[in-house]
């Protein structure tokens, strides 16, 4: 089969796998499903994990008018909604633990931005008004709570009632800055999203004004991304991240295309372009794989994560579409030969964490940060893009 044969069908199963291990009969999503597809029954809820399940059943049920894509959208919605939303506060928290109950009650600027891109979706999946209004509304909240309106940008994280927070960080492995290409990205994905299924004057000046940022603030010479910052914008970045570079590259190009902009298009085009070359030409290897990261030191970690590879090949497609170069298409085509081979794409379950040959242990199929967002969106974003259509523009 040609690789848009292969991605139609990939996403069909993917929906099959998660639509058949997730569901927590206690209420929700179980918060983890080990390495042998196995619920973790005492695992935390994540909010992250749960928007990015909204994300893709909405999109799934749009995509495929499958019911159960659907059905699970629906379930997701109304969970979310029930259990992480701060009714009195407003925002969304970050941890639930197995029962339902708050257990981490930070605010990360990044987990707003998620719960805007997955109403959005849901909103265009299902026309429900009440989704709509409810993306708009953290949308208004990131703008209040997280912009720095002197210097630009958005900080990372509050507290439940909405106080600066010693630690901002993600995860254990993200530098303790205010300020992140991470959360601007997903920022800008959100209000992508917003502004394409339901345009506005005030979603299109907010994304009018985070792309402007990203290209301002977030692009090295070098087609990399600055990925941490204090508050007065000094680079504090220690690594390059090949994953990270070639998705910025699609949806910053998504992000130009849905606000029509023609000098925006002009002056995102090499930007993306540069992206996309870096990463193909400095962190893929010879046998199809895109290396996590490199650090300033030249270390390199060779060992790629699942979603790199779901990126790379929306990236690369994204590429040959902008360009007509067919040796981007052999990239992506390249990539996903690897994905089959190292990490179980096309084949009966949920892709692993780590290539076969990595030899890092076995880790979750589904948790807090290995949801389907990442190779489901890479699926119907490769059938978009592989169909005969200009989608998205050549320019």
């Amino acid at each position: 089969m040609s690789l848009h044969d292969e991605a139609r069908a990939e996403a069909k199963r993917l929906l099959d796998w998660w639509a058949a291990h997730l569901v927590d009969d206690r209420g929700g999503f179980y918060g983890e499903i080990d390495a042998d597809d196995r619920p973790v029954l005492d695992a935390s809820k994540s909010i992250i994990l749960n928007t990015r399940l909204l994300w893709f059943f909405s999109a799934m049920a749009g995509w495929s008018g499958d019911d159960r894509a659907l059905a699970l959208a629906h379930r997701t919605a109304d969970y979310i909604r029930d259990h992480f939303h701060d009714a009195e506060q407003g925002g969304l928290c970050w941890l639930l633990d197995a029962d339902g109950q708050p257990e981490d009650t930070r605010k990360q600027a990044y987990a707003q931005a998620f719960a805007v891109y997955a109403f959005a979706e849901y909103h265009q999946a299902t026309g429900n008004a009440a989704a709509l209004a409810f993306a708009r509304d953290l949308q208004a909240l990131i703008e209040a709570k997280y912009r720095d309106v002197d210097r630009g940008g958005y900080t990372e994280a509050l507290s439940a009632n909405w106080k600066a927070l010693p630690d901002q960080r993600l995860s254990d492995k993200d530098l303790n800055a205010p300020k992140t290409m991470n959360t601007h990205l997903h920022i800008l994905e959100a209000y992508s999203r917003l502004y394409a299924v339901a345009p506005s004057s005030e979603s299109r000046a907010a994304l009018q004004g985070i792309l402007s940022l990203f290209l301002d603030r977030f692009i090295t010479p070098e087609g990399h991304l600055r990925l941490f910052f204090n508050m007065d914008w000094n680079d504090l970045s220690r690594s390059v991240s090949y994953g990270h570079d070639i998705e910025a590259s699609w949806l910053i190009w998504e992000a130009a295309a849905d606000l029509g902009d023609e000098a925006l298009l002009a002056r995102a085009r090499p930007v993306v372009l540069a992206l996309a070359e870096a990463a193909r030409n400095e962190g893929m290897n010879e046998a199809g794989a895109l290396a996590y990261e490199k650090g300033f030191d030249g270390h390199l970690d060779p060992d790629g994560e699942w979603w790199e590879q779901a990126e790379a090949l929306v990236g690369f497609v994204n590429a040959w579409r902008m360009t007509g170069d067919a040796d981007w298409l052999g990239a992506a085509e390249k990539v996903w030969e690897y994905t089959k081979a190292q990490y179980g794409a096309g084949g009966t379950t949920e892709w692993t964490w780590y290539a076969a040959s990595a030899s890092k242990g076995r880790i979750c199929k589904a948790g807090q940060w290995k949801c389907p967002y990442h190779n489901g969106r890479a699926m119907i974003e490769l059938d978009r893009r592989l169909k005969e259509t200009n989608y998205p523009p050549l320019q």
